[in-house]
């Protein structure tokens, strides 16, 4: 993300999109991308939501 388009930002040059993470015996991910419907009918998109959905419970795709 591009820091530099908006007010407020706290990662400088490097603003991650999506991350994942193991924590207090669990994992988590988040991903800013999907904001539009077309999102969701795009195979890489898709690839990306499925990898930290099965990430997340401990699946392998």
């Amino acid at each position: 993300m591009n820091e530099k388009s908006y007010h407020g930002g706290e990662n400088g040059d490097y603003h991650p999109m999506s991350w994942y993470h193991s924590f207090d015996g669990g994992r988590a991910f988040y991903t800013a991308l999907g904001h539009t419907d077309a999102s969701y009918s795009d195979p890489l998109f898709l690839g990306h939501l499925s990898g930290g959905i099965l990430y997340a419970m401990h699946q392998k795709q």
